[in-house]
């Protein structure tokens, strides 16, 4: 009731802008504005119900004509011709063909004409509202209810400019089964690639005009659709702490006091069935947010206690609606405790992630690409059910079927194409016209659906799209003329899951492009090689963290439509994910040359990241000349170099040895390629030296004692010369 009330003080505010058009009989009011939305060089027409797409007997049939100008020429005056089609459309084949029409296709009986008093300028659309008088359209209490269509034929002279197609609903009061129409409004935030939303975009998109203030607004407004929360958003607010928007802070108050169930999809809106098709066993989820977090923005203001959550973020029905879960006893409430001011209190990934959820049970892919195999990685997950969109499943009946049916292992809701689209246009519209327009569809494919099959009452399932929420302004708006017809009814997304699963509805397997699964599985394999070397850090949490949030973000469901802008950002991140586990190096090169059979080589490793590392180094020669140590094991301090000595020893010979020296984690995994340094062995020279050094030796010592003995020599010839009496020769005389 209290839905009721609220949607009646709403509708005027709601309906203000169609009843804004004055009514004349048989009479035209042109409203000349410039064209931005149709064809570039087309003349098109709309045409819709000014005030309801429902009609009843004696009313009057307002509808409003829209002349779309878009070329370069002015249109002359000439006649607009309204007709109805010749017979109900009672199948939504006949709906679509009627509004999507094949060339020369019959546009029934004529109505009304009217003339157009002014040319329509180039680039320039003009509005009619034209009454159709209820004697004009025919249809009496004798016509059965349901979807009738309307063609409005702009003409000049003989040549028809344009012609449109539209539709409204003719309900003469028989006994109508109203179609339960359930909805999920998906909050989410524009595709990033690091897995945080940043302070200033949340200053934004938390403005009172911002996109979340937006998407909040719309899930308040309509408190029976169903809220597909992005946890991204909830954990980029709380990390950080007290400096957090205020913006932000009162955002996440207000969508706690909402009214709407709330399930989560995946972090950054990952895609469940990518991740799955690229080869994760079960989906990914955050593993901290520590390298995030500054502990000064977490200190316990004075004289304030820190609550604690009386309830685990888990511990909710998987599935239930909110009403229920409030009738559900409340654990007893745990004490909160009181911590002294100052005292920081870091907040764990589960604080950090944790929501008061209607449901953790339900899983969302992108439509029309889950695979048979994805829903067992599903399963696995915990997310026993699944929505599909209708190109993922094949229907043997004509008649529309309930949104549920039965999975191996679980359910499926089915959100209708067809619908979807018309909801979703009429949400994005950016003028009346067009927004009545896909309103009318809507309604039309709706009272189709409630009169195929009067005796059975059907829940049915729109989807708003995630790829340009920020397209999406009439949510409200829509919904709301939705429900205010006689043969649809809002319903909670716990109807759906309650109705009685569809029989003849089927599964059909599909595949993401092979393309983007390749680049999908490249990243989920780069998280593991970044798991493995993380484990030579001291810190590992610190690099794999915010790898994983790295590739969450990378698997955004938004990327889906955006190709070339995903392939150059996963590229990227696997440049850098690449220079991050080569980072521990070898650095010394050859060559060097070995002499001796037995030395200790001096290899120097360098670290060139912000945290130690242990590594463990193998050197593995090329061939027998050299023979190799014990593997090492070495600490490397931040940003340095260390160097280590490896024993060798000569084997045979002399000759060229490549050392290949390989880096290892502790657990074995190496670090890279192996690193090669040419070595020259020379082992004979060590003999070849000592022999020199011998003679060396020798000959020096061998000088020396033939230096001394020649001194000796000499020494004693001196000491006998002296010791020998001095002799005078004798002269004989001459005779």
């Amino acid at each position: 009731m209290a839905f009721l009330v609220g949607f009646l003080t709403l509708a005027p505010l709601v309906f203000a802008p169609i009843f804004s058009f004055p009514l004349a009989q048989a009479a035209t009011e042109n409203n000349t504005v410039t064209s931005a939305t149709t064809l570039e060089d087309t003349i098109s027409v709309t045409v819709s119900p000014t005030t309801s797409p429902q009609l009843s007997p004696g009313q009057d049939l307002v509808l409003t004509v829209t002349v779309h100008n878009n070329t370069d020429a002015g249109i002359p005056t000439g006649r607009v011709d309204v007709n109805l089609a010749h017979l109900a459309l009672t199948t939504r084949a006949a709906l679509d063909s009627w509004l999507r029409p094949d060339k020369d296709t019959n546009s029934g009986d004529q109505l009304v004409s009217v003339p157009t008093t002014e040319v329509i300028p180039a680039r320039a659309s003009t509005s009619l509202s034209i009454t159709v008088s209820a004697e004009a359209v025919g249809l009496t209490d004798r016509n059965a209810w349901g979807s009738r269509g309307l063609a409005a034929i702009l003409s000049v002279g003989d040549v028809i400019q344009g012609e449109g197609r539209g539709t409204f609903v003719w309900s003469q009061g028989s006994a109508i089964t109203p179609v339960g129409l359930a909805s999920i409004l998906p909050i989410t935030t524009p595709e990033s690639a690091t897995g945080l939303i940043t302070t200033k975009s949340l200053e934004s998109y938390t403005s009172s005009v911002g996109l979340l203030s937006r998407q909040l607004d719309a899930a308040i407004d309509t408190p029976t659709a169903t809220i597909a929360l992005d946890p991204q958003i909830i954990a980029s607010i709380r990390v950080l702490g007290s400096k957090a928007p205020a913006s932000a802070v009162a955002w996440l108050d207000r969508l706690a006091g909402a009214s709407n169930d709330i399930f989560p999809l995946g972090y950054a809106d990952a895609d469940i069935a990518l991740q799955a098709q690229a080869g994760a066993t079960t989906l990914l989820t955050p593993t901290s947010f520590l390298s995030a977090i500054d502990a000064s923005l977490f200190v316990v203001p004075p004289a304030t206690p820190i609550p604690e959550s009386t309830t685990s973020p888990t511990a909710v029905p998987s599935i239930t609606s909110r009403a229920m879960a409030e009738t559900t006893p409340s654990p007893t409430p745990t004490p909160t405790p009181e911590l002294e001011p100052g005292a920081t209190v870091i907040p764990s990934t589960s604080d950090l992630l944790a929501w008061d959820y209607t449901s953790t049970a339900i899983g969302w892919p992108v439509a029309g690409n889950v695979a048979r195999t994805d829903l067992d990685v599903f399963a696995a997950s915990g997310q026993t059910t699944t929505i599909l969109s209708s190109g993922n499943v094949e229907q043997s009946d004509v008649f529309t079927p309930n949104t549920a049916f039965a999975l191996a292992g679980g359910l499926a809701l089915v959100s209708d194409s067809v619908l979807s689209a018309a909801v979703r246009a009429a949400a994005e519209a950016t003028t009346e016209d067009e927004w009545r327009a896909n309103v009318s569809e809507a309604a039309s494919l709706l009272a189709i659906v409630s009169a195929e099959n009067p005796n059975s009452a059907r829940t049915m399932l729109v989807t708003f799209d995630r790829s340009s929420p920020a397209s999406a302004t009439r949510i409200s708006q829509t919904l709301a003329a939705l429900d205010s017809t006689a043969w649809s009814n809002a319903a909670p997304l716990q109807s759906a899951l309650e109705a009685a699963p569809a029989t003849t509805v089927t599964f059909q397997d599909q595949a993401i492009d092979s393309n983007r699964v390749a680049l999908a599985r490249s990243l989920l394999e780069r998280e593991g090689s970044i798991a493995e070397f993380a484990t030579i850090l001291a810190d590992p949490i610190a690099f794999t963290a915010p790898a994983r949030l790295n590739v969450l973000a990378l698997l955004d469901t938004t990327w889906a439509s955006q190709t070339s802008a995903w392939d150059e950002q996963v590229r990227a991140s696997l440049a850098a994910s690449f220079d991050l586990i080569h980072a521990v190096t070898v650095t010394t090169r050859g060559p060097i040359i070995v002499v001796g059979s037995k030395v200790d080589l001096r290899i120097t490793l360098n670290n060139a990241l912000d945290q130690a590392v242990t590594v463990r180094a193998e050197i593995v020669p090329s061939n027998g000349r050299l023979i190799v140590g014990d593997t090492l094991e070495t600490i490397i301090q931040p940003n340095s170099s260390q160097a280590v000595s490896v024993p060798l020893s000569a084997a045979v010979g002399n000759g060229d040895v490549v050392l290949r020296v390989t880096l290892f984690t502790l657990n074995g995994t190496p670090l890279g390629q192996p690193a090669p340094i040419d070595v020259s062995v020379r082992a004979d020279w060590e003999g070849v030296g000592a022999s020199i050094f011998a003679i060396l030796v020798v000959s020096f010592f061998g000088f020396g004692i033939w230096r001394n003995i020649v001194r000796r020599r000499r020494e004693r010839a001196g000491e006998a010369s002296a010791r020998e009496p001095a002799t005078v020769p004798v002269t004989e005389p001459h005779v």
